[in-house]
């Protein structure tokens, strides 16, 4: 009787020791399940400037666009910030994400047009906008029928996504040489452009010669004497420091700064639906920090660069229209030859529609 005492004892602490292994296991399930429900995505985002959100429109849309996703996607999407050129310049951010060791990045359109999708040149034409509402209407995806057509085109022939496309301020040329009033003063003046080829074609339209540096080498080739100015717009300017080796700014605005915020669009359609929503709300939202931070800074950078001494020079209107009339027919010429001219009239009329449409608003 005592043996069998004992024995029922074994059974039952057997039996205790299965239940508890049964709990366990089916703790540990529950947690597997809970972290594969709780997937987080990383976006890891790069772009050349410095994070000052109140100072450069890229380090704005990137505070709010890392904020604004990772509460919409309550916690499901990290974004990881790589400001400054941290993982190289433009060129480089953009092979980084066709390989996608990062899945966005922040460059200007351009460089993306000349590098990966030739359609996107058209918007670095001269002269296009009259002002920052038309410019930002006529390239936003959601605004203009036109650029929603290039964007899906784009991801599907490159794999990257076009998830903004930003004004990001008017054009300037600056120099160290002399004051520039019409476009024969450019003549024999060496202007650095960056690799974007409707620009390096306005360049030598307007009587100068193009030379294609990346920004990181800028300050120093001007320094050195590589090339004798370069164009820009007023944050850019003062984010730099280039006043202090560049001594005339002539007011031309001939050509709108474009950004491009562009993301892998291999993760874009890994995420569940609604996390692509959080996606397109959150570039929304930072698009007006951006838009607004540029705003600002050309509302006040033309004066700071004149009180740190710079000679500012406004052409005036028959001055610009020889600008205007050396550079957009030798620019129109190259984008209806690369493009085809009814590719460039339809991106022409729907600036014209957006136009249009204002003015009706402002009746």
């Amino acid at each position: 009787m005592k043996g069998y005492y004992f024995l029922f004892l074994e059974v039952e602490d057997e039996r205790r020791k299965a239940f508890k292994m049964l709990v366990v296991t089916l703790v540990l399930l529950a947690a597997i399940i809970v972290v594969a429900k709780e997937k987080v995505y990383v976006l890891k985002y790069s772009w050349i400037s410095p994070l000052e959100p109140f100072e450069q429109c890229s380090g704005a849309y990137a505070t709010v666009f890392k904020n604004e996703l990772e509460r919409l996607s309550g916690g499901k999407i990290k974004v990881e910030l790589y400001p400054s050129a941290q993982l190289g310049d433009q060129r480089a951010s953009i092979e980084l994400l066709v390989q996608g060791m990062i899945q966005g990045a922040d460059v200007a359109s351009g460089v993306f047009a000349s590098l990966m999708y030739p359609p996107l040149e058209i918007v670095d034409m001269p002269f296009l906008f009259s002002s920052y509402e038309v410019a930002y209407l006529a390239l936003g995806p959601y605004t203009n029928p036109f650029m929603k057509k290039l964007v899906e085109d784009c991801a599907k022939k490159t794999g990257v996504r076009i998830l903004n496309i930003l004004p990001f301020g008017f054009r300037h040329i600056l120099n160290s040489k002399r004051p520039i009033r019409t476009p024969d003063d450019l003549k024999g003046l060496k202007i650095r452009t960056m690799e974007i080829v409707p620009h390096i074609k306005m360049m030598e339209a307007l009587g100068a010669t193009p030379v294609p540096i990346p920004w990181t080498e800028l300050y120093t080739s001007l320094q050195t004497g590589v090339v004798d100015g370069f164009e820009n717009t007023p944050q850019n300017i003062l984010q730099g420091k280039f006043y202090q080796i560049q001594k005339y700014l002539t007011l031309t605005g001939h050509v709108m700064g474009v950004g491009a915020i562009l993301i892998s669009e291999k993760w874009f359609q890994s995420l569940p639906d609604e996390l692509k929503v959080a996606v397109i709300d959150a570039g929304r939202a930072a698009a007006k920090a951006y838009v607004g931070i540029t705003l600002i800074q050309d509302a006040l950078g033309i004066q700071e660069l004149k009180a740190k001494g710079m000679n500012v020079y406004a052409p005036t209107p028959g001055e610009l229209k020889q600008f205007k009339d050396r550079a957009v027919p030798a620019v129109k010429a190259y984008m209806e030859e690369r493009l085809g001219s009814d590719f460039v009239n339809e991106f022409l009329n729907s600036i014209e529609e957006i136009k249009q449409k204002m003015a009706e608003l402002a009746k």
